[in-house]
């Protein structure tokens, strides 16, 4: 293999290595924490933005990206013997550096194949350094292998990102691309049985979305803004409410 073994791992979470690159690749990563995260954060992206129902992408869709890839400079990583660059320096702080151009460069890619195989991909987001991560609890629910996802508009200007897994039987909203709330107002999770709603979840850091048990079928879920500190019943009418059979029959 002449190129750097590590600049590979973009290619590797895309799964565009041919065998003899990706076994070498595989070896590599037994003694390479670094790459090992790298890829881990690369499919964990990828498969957030191709959680929308696929369609098959044209037979010279790969060739395009890695071609597009190819063409973009990418620096050598930390210790490999290049000079420093403002990207792939640590901060003058001394806290975590930035990530690599390399990183950038496949994110770009699998953002790329996400968009074209998922055939009008709503919602991808821009994966940048400081964007605010959902909880382990709401991540695992989202990138189960069973999940279905569907987003919907709130009555407040937003929207709201809802997976279902069967397999694990919980339910998980990514609430990101939510309104800001002043500091006097939360957003509220219920559960919806008829008449009857039972707060299931206060949103103190809606960035971190929010994981629960899937409700029976007969159970709606809907949101809420309450005052600080949440309510024992809904003080305004939900922003959002649905079915999350419905989300696993879309």
């Amino acid at each position: 293999m002449s190129t750097d073994v590590h600049t590979l791992s973009g290619a590797y979470a895309l799964n565009a290595l041919v065998s003899e690159e990706a076994e070498e690749f595989r070896r590599h990563l037994d003694g390479c924490q670094a790459c090992r995260e790298e890829v881990k954060e690369l499919q964990g992206a990828v498969a957030r933005m191709g959680a929308a129902e696929t369609t098959p992408p044209p037979p010279d869709l790969k060739a395009r990206v890695l071609a597009a890839a190819d063409r973009t400079p990418q620096e050598p990583p930390a210790g490999q013997g290049a000079a420093p660059s403002p990207v792939t320096d640590g901060r003058a702080d001394g806290t975590e550096p930035a990530r690599s151009p390399r990183w950038v460069t496949w994110l770009a890619a699998a953002a790329a194949v996400a968009v074209l195989v998922g055939g009008g991909l709503v919602g991808v987001r821009a994966l940048v350094d400081d964007e605010p991560a959902l909880t382990q609890a709401a991540e695992q629910v989202f990138e189960a292998e069973d999940a279905r996802t569907a987003t919907v508009d709130t009555t407040n200007g937003g929207k709201v990102t809802v997976a279902v897994s069967e397999s694990r039987d919980e339910m998980a909203v990514d609430t990101r691309d939510l309104p800001e709330l002043d500091a006097q107002h939360v957003y509220q999770i219920w559960t919806v049985h008829g008449a009857d709603m039972v707060s299931a979840a206060i949103l103190s850091n809606p960035e971190s979305g929010a994981a629960m048990g899937l409700p029976n079928g007969a159970t709606e879920v809907a949101m809420t803004v309450e005052p600080s500190g949440g309510s024992e019943q809904p003080t305004t009418a939900p922003i959002v409410q649905l079915d999350p059979y419905d989300v696993l029959e879309s």
